[in-house]
């Protein structure tokens, strides 16, 4: 969509008259996937945890595509919350699952409430939402978790993490089974290292620092990767009719060096 048909209103794209719900919505990569969305015609809802920031995401997007954009802040561990949302948004056709709260810890450090706090946040939150939007969504609409390479290329401090993404890799290739019964799809990005406000909050800025230099080094790209990037990946699972029950590594070729 060109800027003059952004500013005159104008829906022309690969999602016009399509409906899409992104639950981490607000930065990131979320915000990442609605800006797409919003790009491509789609009438877009977004829910966080944070109502500033969630408020400022919801205005930007309605100047960015000239319409209203449903917000609502909210816990994805708030199953009752959840539930609510797809209700009010129903009927709706895609939906992104990219928030998640998995602080790194080591073994030796890990307790049991960790532990269970990071499985609800990123495996439990998403799974159920799945099981409670699946009603709300109309034939031919698809589904998008976010697992990450730590699944394949474990590193320590991040056991926890790396076991919730491997359980949503499986959850996504069950789940293609049972869901295109009903007319929809189920598919997962596995992003490696993406630049976004989480990462930049959960690490120190001499570590940031540090893990930008291993990128330039060691990737074959020669960089991290951008929250623009993961939403060109959520808006061909969206658009594609014949995936589904994928894992696509975004990681820009970690998985191919040593």
């Amino acid at each position: 969509m060109s800027d003059q048909d952004r500013k005159n209103g104008v829906t022309v794209g690969a999602l016009d008259s399509r409906k899409v719900l992104i639950i981490g919505g607000s930065a990131g990569m979320g915000l990442g996937i609605a800006e797409a969305a919003v790009d491509e015609g789609a009438t877009v809802a977004i829910a966080a945890r944070g109502p500033e920031r969630l408020e400022e995401a919801a205005h930007h997007l309605e100047d960015r595509g000239g319409r209203p954009v449903l917000r609502r802040a909210l816990r994805i561990e708030d199953r009752g919350a959840v539930r609510g949302l797809f209700e009010e948004f129903a009927p709706f056709d895609h939906m992104a699952l990219p928030g998640s709260t998995v602080p790194p810890i080591s073994y030796n450090d890990l307790t049991e409430e960790v532990a269970n706090v990071s499985f609800e946040s990123k495996f439990w939150g998403p799974f159920w939402a799945v099981f409670d939007g699946r009603e709300h969504m109309r034939s031919g609409g698809s589904i998008v978790f976010f697992s990450g390479v730590a699944s394949q290329r474990p590193v320590p401090g991040y056991v926890v993490g790396a076991c919730i993404n491997g359980a949503l890799e499986a959850a996504t290739r069950s789940l293609a089974l049972e869901l295109g019964r009903s007319g929809l799809r189920i598919n997962t990005i596995s992003p490696g290292f993406i630049m976004t406000p989480l990462f930049e909050a959960l690490h120190q800025p001499e570590d940031i620092a540090e893990r930008l230099a291993d990128a330039k080094r060691r990737l074959p790209v020669g960089r991290v990767g951008t929250p623009a990037e993961a939403a060109s990946a959520a808006m061909m699972f969206m658009t594609n009719g014949f995936v589904t029950g994928q894992i696509l590594t975004l990681d820009g070729g970690l998985l191919a060096t040593y």
